[in-house]
């Protein structure tokens, strides 16, 4: 495989994650907007606000949700690329799973791209966000281990699909269930810890 294609591979598996992501978050705010306003009952907003607020902020959501995945994921999606490329030089085409053996490197490299290269002082309506600071612990990089492992993981069958030359749709179809349950799950777990408050 020509370093040209295991980049495009691991570019068009960046773009597909990102637009995975961006479902995730997009479902995220309806489910959870669903279980507030409809399904537990919101004294404090009309169930027309709930809509209108599910048609106005979901893109809104799934936009920024994109654009942070390719801020963070990018340049680790890159560097996987390159290590593919090195040994694929070496063994030939089954090196794939090089990706694998670099993961604790990339889980770095994506904790600094997070840590870094997005906000961390979130200010609105004058409510500030707690002081951030940066650095890494164990805590951290175990988080950040947990994210990019199956990042990763999406990353390889996607070019080791394409190394086979077989159907790339089982492993989108795959990852695509796995954003749909993901997104169901966090909109409910957000919207169980805002009922304490209505």
């Amino acid at each position: 495989m020509s370093k040209i294609a295991i980049h495009v591979s691991y570019a068009q598996s960046l773009l597909w994650l990102a637009l995975f992501m961006a479902l995730i978050s997009a479902e995220t705010n309806i489910v959870e907007l669903l279980f507030i306003d409809f399904v537990h009952g919101n004294p404090h907003r009309t169930q027309e606000n709930a809509l209108f607020m599910m048609k106005a902020s979901t893109p809104l959501f799934g936009v920024i949700a994109f654009i942070g995945t390719l801020l963070v994921f990018t340049l680790p999606q890159f560097f996987e690329a390159e290590v593919v490329r090195a040994f694929n030089q070496i063994f030939g085409d089954r090196v794939g799973f090089a990706a694998l053996l670099a993961l604790p490197l990339t889980a770095v490299l994506t904790w600094y791209c997070y840590d870094y290269l997005t906000r961390s002082n979130l200010c609105f309506a004058g409510n500030c966000m707690e002081s951030y600071e940066h650095g890494l612990s164990l805590s951290r990089y175990v988080r950040t281990f947990a994210v990019q492992t199956p990042i990763t993981l999406f990353s390889f069958l996607y070019l080791d699909a394409g190394l086979r030359g077989v159907s790339r749709k089982p492993v989108l179809f795959g990852a695509l269930t796995i954003a749909v349950v993901a997104g169901g799950i966090r909109g409910y777990l957000m919207a169980r810890g805002q009922f304490q408050f209505l």
